[in-house]
Protein backbone atom coordinates (compact mmCIF):
# COMPACT_ATOMS: atom_id res chain seq x y z
CA UNK A 1 0.00 0.00 0.00
CA UNK A 2 1.31 3.78 -0.59
CA UNK A 3 1.68 5.63 2.50
CA UNK A 4 -0.01 8.52 2.84
CA UNK A 5 0.94 11.84 1.44
CA UNK A 6 2.55 13.95 4.10
CA UNK A 7 0.98 17.18 5.46
CA UNK A 8 3.33 20.13 4.97
CA UNK A 9 2.53 23.65 7.53
CA UNK A 10 4.68 26.58 6.87
CA UNK A 11 5.82 29.22 9.71
CA UNK A 12 7.95 32.05 8.01
CA UNK A 13 9.18 34.80 9.83
CA UNK A 14 12.03 37.71 8.73
CA UNK A 15 14.89 34.61 8.49
CA UNK A 16 18.10 35.18 6.56
CA UNK A 17 16.87 33.56 2.57
CA UNK A 18 18.74 36.64 0.75
CA UNK A 19 21.12 38.92 2.07
CA UNK A 20 21.70 42.08 0.70
CA UNK A 21 24.25 44.87 1.86
CA UNK A 22 22.69 48.09 3.44
CA UNK A 23 24.00 51.38 3.53
CA UNK A 24 26.37 50.67 6.10
CA UNK A 25 27.65 47.92 4.91
CA UNK A 26 26.13 45.26 7.51
CA UNK A 27 24.10 42.72 5.60
CA UNK A 28 20.36 42.74 6.10
CA UNK A 29 18.06 39.63 5.66
CA UNK A 30 14.53 39.55 4.26
CA UNK A 31 12.36 36.87 2.64
CA UNK A 32 11.24 37.98 -0.53
CA UNK A 33 8.82 36.21 -3.82
CA UNK A 34 11.41 34.54 -4.86
CA UNK A 35 11.76 32.51 -1.80
CA UNK A 36 7.65 32.25 -1.15
CA UNK A 37 7.74 31.28 -4.90
CA UNK A 38 10.58 28.36 -4.69
CA UNK A 39 8.55 27.49 -1.18
CA UNK A 40 5.37 26.86 -3.74
CA UNK A 41 6.79 25.35 -6.31
CA UNK A 42 8.20 22.71 -4.10
CA UNK A 43 5.83 22.50 -1.67
CA UNK A 44 2.48 21.78 -3.66
CA UNK A 45 0.60 19.95 -0.56
CA UNK A 46 1.39 22.89 1.48
CA UNK A 47 -1.90 23.53 4.65
CA UNK A 48 -1.10 26.10 6.77
CA UNK A 49 1.38 29.19 5.76
CA UNK A 50 2.26 31.82 8.29
CA UNK A 51 4.07 34.73 6.89
CA UNK A 52 4.68 37.48 10.03
CA UNK A 53 6.34 40.48 9.88
CA UNK A 54 7.54 39.46 6.22
CA UNK A 55 7.49 43.13 4.81
CA UNK A 56 9.77 42.11 1.48
CA UNK A 57 6.79 39.98 0.24
CA UNK A 58 4.33 41.48 -2.19
CA UNK A 59 1.08 40.18 -4.59
CA UNK A 60 3.85 38.66 -6.90
CA UNK A 61 4.52 35.62 -3.80
CA UNK A 62 1.05 35.18 -2.82
CA UNK A 63 -0.21 34.49 -6.57
CA UNK A 64 2.46 31.68 -6.55
CA UNK A 65 0.95 29.98 -3.56
CA UNK A 66 -2.55 30.45 -5.02
CA UNK A 67 -1.41 28.71 -8.29
CA UNK A 68 0.30 26.04 -6.65
CA UNK A 69 -0.61 25.14 -2.73
CA UNK A 70 -4.55 24.33 -3.73
CA UNK A 71 -4.63 22.36 -0.40
CA UNK A 72 -3.72 25.69 1.45
CA UNK A 73 -6.19 26.11 4.89
CA UNK A 74 -4.51 28.30 6.47
CA UNK A 75 -2.48 31.55 5.63
CA UNK A 76 -1.87 34.26 8.54
CA UNK A 77 0.23 37.33 6.73
CA UNK A 78 0.40 39.60 9.51
CA UNK A 79 2.27 42.79 8.79
CA UNK A 80 2.98 42.07 5.18
CA UNK A 81 2.61 44.82 2.34
CA UNK A 82 0.21 42.91 0.29
CA UNK A 83 -1.79 44.43 -2.80
CA UNK A 84 -4.98 43.64 -4.26
CA UNK A 85 -4.17 41.37 -6.71
CA UNK A 86 -2.30 38.82 -3.65
CA UNK A 87 -5.73 38.64 -1.93
CA UNK A 88 -8.10 37.93 -5.32
CA UNK A 89 -5.29 35.23 -6.22
CA UNK A 90 -5.30 33.22 -3.03
CA UNK A 91 -9.69 33.09 -2.89
CA UNK A 92 -9.70 32.12 -6.57
CA UNK A 93 -6.62 29.39 -6.20
CA UNK A 94 -7.26 28.69 -2.69
CA UNK A 95 -10.90 26.94 -1.96
CA UNK A 96 -10.06 25.08 0.90
CA UNK A 97 -9.17 27.90 2.79
CA UNK A 98 -10.59 28.12 6.20
CA UNK A 99 -8.63 30.33 8.49
CA UNK A 100 -7.32 33.77 7.46
CA UNK A 101 -5.66 36.36 9.82
CA UNK A 102 -5.24 39.87 8.49
CA UNK A 103 -3.03 41.90 10.88
CA UNK A 104 -1.85 45.20 10.13
CA UNK A 105 -1.79 44.42 6.35
CA UNK A 106 -1.19 47.13 4.14
CA UNK A 107 -0.77 47.72 0.53
CA UNK A 108 -4.91 46.40 -0.06
CA UNK A 109 -8.19 47.94 -0.38
CA UNK A 110 -11.44 46.88 0.56
CA UNK A 111 -11.54 45.35 -3.44
CA UNK A 112 -8.85 42.88 -2.56
CA UNK A 113 -10.58 41.39 0.47
CA UNK A 114 -14.34 41.30 -1.42
CA UNK A 115 -12.81 39.40 -4.18
CA UNK A 116 -11.09 36.92 -2.08
CA UNK A 117 -14.41 37.01 0.02
CA UNK A 118 -16.63 35.99 -2.61
CA UNK A 119 -14.45 33.25 -4.01
CA UNK A 120 -13.69 31.11 -0.71
CA UNK A 121 -15.97 32.62 1.87
CA UNK A 122 -18.19 29.11 1.62
CA UNK A 123 -14.94 27.84 3.56
CA UNK A 124 -13.93 30.11 5.91
CA UNK A 125 -14.54 29.21 9.34
CA UNK A 126 -12.12 31.59 10.83
CA UNK A 127 -11.14 35.63 10.28
CA UNK A 128 -8.70 37.76 11.83
CA UNK A 129 -8.60 41.65 11.09
CA UNK A 130 -7.09 44.18 12.48
CA UNK A 131 -5.78 47.43 12.42
CA UNK A 132 -6.19 47.88 8.62
CA UNK A 133 -6.41 51.41 8.02
CA UNK A 134 -8.15 50.50 4.04
CA UNK A 135 -10.82 48.34 5.41
CA UNK A 136 -14.13 49.43 5.19
CA UNK A 137 -17.45 48.67 6.05
CA UNK A 138 -17.98 47.45 2.28
CA UNK A 139 -15.48 44.76 3.12
CA UNK A 140 -17.69 43.59 6.21
CA UNK A 141 -20.68 43.51 4.02
CA UNK A 142 -18.91 41.34 1.59
CA UNK A 143 -18.43 38.81 4.51
CA UNK A 144 -21.64 39.04 6.05
CA UNK A 145 -22.92 38.04 2.30
CA UNK A 146 -20.54 35.57 1.77
CA UNK A 147 -19.32 33.45 5.02
CA UNK A 148 -22.35 31.87 5.95
CA UNK A 149 -20.12 29.35 8.33
CA UNK A 150 -17.87 32.04 9.96
CA UNK A 151 -17.52 30.46 13.59
CA UNK A 152 -14.20 32.47 14.71
CA UNK A 153 -14.24 36.79 14.08
CA UNK A 154 -11.28 39.33 15.42
CA UNK A 155 -12.24 42.35 14.34
CA UNK A 156 -10.41 45.53 15.67
CA UNK A 157 -10.97 48.77 13.32
CA UNK A 158 -11.42 52.86 13.84
CA UNK A 159 -13.61 52.67 10.53
CA UNK A 160 -16.47 50.13 10.99
CA UNK A 161 -19.65 51.34 11.74
CA UNK A 162 -22.86 49.91 13.12
CA UNK A 163 -23.77 48.91 9.41
CA UNK A 164 -20.45 46.83 9.12
CA UNK A 165 -21.40 44.57 12.25
CA UNK A 166 -24.55 44.22 11.62
CA UNK A 167 -24.16 43.16 8.14
CA UNK A 168 -21.88 40.78 10.31
CA UNK A 169 -24.66 39.77 12.61
CA UNK A 170 -27.01 39.42 10.18
CA UNK A 171 -25.07 37.02 7.54
CA UNK A 172 -23.02 34.85 10.03
CA UNK A 173 -25.27 33.25 12.06
CA UNK A 174 -22.75 30.40 13.07
CA UNK A 175 -20.64 32.84 15.17
CA UNK A 176 -19.39 31.33 18.33
CA UNK A 177 -16.73 33.23 19.03
CA UNK A 178 -16.66 37.12 18.46
CA UNK A 179 -13.81 40.06 19.30
CA UNK A 180 -14.69 43.23 18.85
CA UNK A 181 -12.69 46.55 19.39
CA UNK A 182 -14.76 49.14 16.78
CA UNK A 183 -15.19 52.30 18.31
CA UNK A 184 -17.53 53.30 15.54
CA UNK A 185 -20.27 50.88 16.61
CA UNK A 186 -22.63 51.28 19.22
CA UNK A 187 -26.02 50.04 20.44
CA UNK A 188 -27.41 48.95 17.13
CA UNK A 189 -24.33 46.72 16.71
CA UNK A 190 -25.01 44.96 19.65
CA UNK A 191 -28.55 44.29 19.50
CA UNK A 192 -28.01 42.54 16.33
CA UNK A 193 -25.24 40.78 17.22
CA UNK A 194 -27.68 39.02 20.68
CA UNK A 195 -30.56 38.64 17.68
CA UNK A 196 -28.92 37.23 15.38
CA UNK A 197 -26.16 35.15 16.91
CA UNK A 198 -27.71 32.75 19.19
CA UNK A 199 -24.42 29.94 19.11
CA UNK A 200 -22.56 32.82 20.65
CA UNK A 201 -20.12 31.06 23.42
CA UNK A 202 -16.97 34.07 23.70
CA UNK A 203 -17.70 37.90 23.47
CA UNK A 204 -15.35 40.45 23.67
CA UNK A 205 -15.85 44.03 23.38
CA UNK A 206 -12.96 46.24 23.89
CA UNK A 207 -12.75 49.89 23.53
CA UNK A 208 -15.92 50.73 22.61
CA UNK A 209 -17.26 54.64 23.18
CA UNK A 210 -20.62 54.43 21.69
CA UNK A 211 -22.76 52.20 23.47
CA UNK A 212 -24.79 51.89 26.42
CA UNK A 213 -26.58 49.36 28.98
CA UNK A 214 -29.32 49.66 26.74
Amino acid sequence: RMSPVPRFAGILFPLPSEQTPSADGIESFCLTDVGLTSLARGCKGLEKLSLVWCSAISSTGLVRVAENCKKLASLDIQACYIGDPGLVAIGEGCNLLNNLSLRFVEGATDEGLIGLIKSCGQSLLSLGIANCAWMTDASLRAVGSHCPNLEILSLESELVKNEGVISIAKGCRLLKNLKLQCIGAGDEALEAIGSCCSLLEILSLNNFERFTDR
